[in-house]
């Protein structure tokens, strides 16, 4: 055999290898990712606005695109650049805590109708009360009169000696200043229905402004999410200028949501005094009745 004959396979093999080598895809480069829970990694700065704004959920909050610059939460690091959406509250960060729920609009709106209810019906017994009470010291004087005669006649008895004039007398008069007692009672129940309506009235009067405050809050919510797009300068500003009316909103609602409270507490305490006004009535009323 001759010496081109045994060198022919190698040659082709190399030709073959080099032939397969060619219409092989590269292998791509790619450089290693940080660890979820690496805290060493440095905060990820996103590219600077213009940005999407993803529209938020009835019972969510709003979210921004990859295209807002975020910070990193503690002990991590921000999400990743090209995700589909960075959340605005990272809860595993606890970056950002909703203060003020969401809540649909129609929800608000029935609360506001329920309070503007109830503060017309507490306007309605204060009234009522107002005018009992008028009425309960009126009966009251009359009942004064009364027993002033009846002491009159009792001082009459006793200088004539007449001691069965005088024993019933002084019955009528004892029983007198019963019925007088149960008029005062029920005149302190007057005043104290007087107090509890005005604390109700109060209380539904500083929840249908607190009402009023979130419905405000959540139509600003809902224009926000409407904005899919800050592309545009006019869109960006007009969702920064939302944002600030939410902000400064949420603060609002929070120091309604306070006072609301405060007068509930205050109106708890007068329908405890009321109760027990309506118990010493009752105890009145039973002595009356014997």
């Amino acid at each position: 055999m001759s010496r081109h004959a045994v060198g022919c396979p190698s040659i082709i093999a190399v030709a073959l290898a080099m032939a397969a080598a060619l219409s092989m895809p590269a292998v791509a480069q790619v450089d290693p990712v940080p660890a979820a829970g690496d805290s060493t990694t440095a905060p990820v700065e996103l590219p600077a606005p213009p940005v999407a704004a993803v529209p938020a959920p009835d019972n969510g909050p709003a979210v921004l695109n990859p295209g807002v610059t975020v910070e990193a939460p503690v002990g991590g690091v921000a999400p990743a650049q090209g995700s589909a959406a960075a959340p605005l509250f990272v809860a595993a960060g606890d970056t950002l805590t909703v203060l003020v729920d969401y809540r649909a609009e129609s929800e608000i709106s029935r609360d506001l109708q329920n309070a503007v209810t109830e503060k017309a019906l507490a306007e309605r017994r204060l009234d009522r009360a107002s005018m009992l009470a008028t009425v309960a010291g009126t009966h009251i004087d009359i009942k004064t009169s009364e027993i002033k005669g009846l002491d009159a006649q009792i001082a009459l008895a006793k200088s004539e000696k007449n001691d069965a004039k005088r024993a019933e007398l002084e019955g009528r008069r004892k029983y007198a200043e019963t019925e007088k007692q149960l008029l005062e009672r029920r005149r302190d129940l007057r005043r104290r229905e007087i107090d509890t309506a005005r604390a109700v009235k109060s209380f539904h009067d500083a929840a249908a402004k607190a009402c009023r405050l979130e419905m405000d809050l959540a139509v600003k919510r809902r224009e926000r999410a409407s904005i899919t797009s800050t592309v545009d300068p006019n869109a960006a500003a007009e969702y920064r200028r939302l944002q600030t009316e939410i902000t400064k909103l949420e603060g609002s609602v929070l120091n309604a949501q306070v006072d609301q409270a405060a007068k509930r507490k205050d109106l708890a305490e007068q329908e405890v005094q009321l109760g027990k006004v309506r118990r010493a009535v009752y105890e009145s009323q039973l002595k009356v009745a014997r």
